[in-house]
């Protein structure tokens, strides 16, 4: 079988096997965390306090810990985060040994917080690492950070009841070990001392100049939001309107989640290749999902949603990989992990209350038009003649950059 053009390349394979490891096993305790949470407290406060501890340094920490992968070894940083992120399973596992599940929650929040600069700093260096292939290569990390997300806890779901709780985040600590071997001593420079002098302070000023990248990070807000919305929804439209109960919303869940790691199949489709087609296809999904009244065409566009998010996810990570400078790429990818996570965490706070006073269809009706309207308004920005950026490989070589139909520039491969 003929092996993925963007994984040929020994470094990149290593680098996406790495990630893969260790974002599934950061994700993979906290099934058995909160369950062991709900056991020892009568307090709803502290049970959701307990939920919301594994996003919340990413709205906290990402964009901050994008700027430290701008001023040090990428590398560097990506194996102290791996460290770390083992260290503190290992401690989460000990303090559940110990009937101590409140010390447990931090210790693997410490892992979250410890991995918070990973994924910009692998994003903004695949660049260099990967070369001409770097489209494709983007496209299966940021699978992978999408996917692991579901997959973590999912297989961390395996293993509730079957094993003693303290075993579970050392599993997890196991995985990281996997990722630190595979990581190996792969080299992922920062970027020139001189260039990094220029960027000093240069984040907003780059954003404000540049139409490209706010639009990318405006996508990677509504496709979160549409998401999250859509995540809580299944349960609202589980109970009330199919009648499925909570083993249809576990199955439809799973098909969302799952739907993710369809997207490197699709993903490299001139139609998924264009932010304004890939955002009204998303669009269309959702509002067909919030038609059908349920059954296999109802999960089937699920299915849809889930890959079709990820391809969003990918072009808009193409867009700051080909618009942002190296000296500031991996702060702007980390300040897009603080807006999609933030997106993800207001939408929420509101579904619930929404969801209840317009009624499941409508809310997601409503998502669905906005998402159509960025897209419309991706189509009237900025257009102009194909352009070249370097984008450094192994060979050093000049990567054409061509504007596609919604006006950004994705990298040619």
């Amino acid at each position: 079988m003929a092996v993925e053009p963007a994984l040929r390349r020994p470094e990149v394979r290593r680098v996406i096997t790495s990630h893969a490891f260790a974002a599934v096993g950061m994700g993979l305790p906290w099934p058995v965390l909160l369950l062991a949470v709900e056991q020892s407290t009568s307090s709803q406060l502290l049970l959701g306090l307990a939920g919301a501890a594994r996003l919340a340094p990413y709205v906290a920490l990402s964009w901050l810990s994008g700027r430290l992968a701008d001023r040090r070894e990428r590398a560097l940083i990506v194996r102290i985060s791996l460290w770390a992120r083992a260290v503190a399973l290992l401690v989460a596992a000990a303090a559940l040994a110990a009937s101590n599940p409140l010390v447990a929650v931090v210790a693997a929040t410490g892992a979250i917080v410890a991995g918070t600069p990973a994924y910009p700093a692998l994003a903004a260096g695949m660049p260099r690492l990967a070369g001409a292939a770097t489209e494709r290569a983007t496209s299966v990390l940021v699978t992978v950070e999408v996917a692991s997300f579901v997959v973590g806890p999912a297989v961390g779901g395996l293993f509730v009841g079957r094993m003693p709780p303290a075993w579970v985040p050392l599993i997890g600590a196991i995985f990281v070990g996997v990722a630190i071997v595979a990581f190996g001593r792969t080299a992922m420079p920062a970027p020139e001392a001189s260039a990094i002098d220029v960027a000093e302070g240069g984040v907003w000023s780059l954003l404000r100049r540049d139409p490209c990248a706010r639009q990318a990070l405006a996508v990677v807000a509504v496709v979160n939001a549409l998401l999250s919305v859509l995540g809580l929804l299944l349960l609202q439209l589980a109970h009330e309107v199919w009648r499925s109960g909570d083993e249809g919303f576990g199955l439809a869940t799973a098909l969302l989640g799952f739907g993710a790691l369809g997207a490197p199949v699709v993903a490299h489709s001139r139609t998924m290749r264009s932010g304004r087609a890939a955002l009204l296809t998303l669009a269309g999904a959702a509002a067909v999902f919030a038609l059908l009244p349920g059954g296999p065409a109802s999960f089937g566009a699920l299915a849809v949603i889930g890959a079709v998010a990820v391809c969003c996810e990918n072009v808009a990570t193409s867009v700051l990989q080909a618009t942002v400078p190296d000296e500031l790429r991996a702060s702007v990818l980390g300040l897009g992990d603080t807006v999609m996570v933030g997106a993800a965490l207001l939408a929420a706070v509101a579904t619930p209350w929404l969801g209840v006073h317009l009624g499941p269809a409508s809310l997601l009706l409503l998502v669905a038009a906005g998402t159509a309207m960025l897209a419309l308004a991706w189509s009237a920005g900025r257009q102009g003649p194909d352009s070249v950026a370097t984008l450094p490989g192994g060979s050093g070589e000049e990567l054409p950059v061509h504007h596609d139909e919604v006006g950004v520039r994705v990298p040619g491969v």
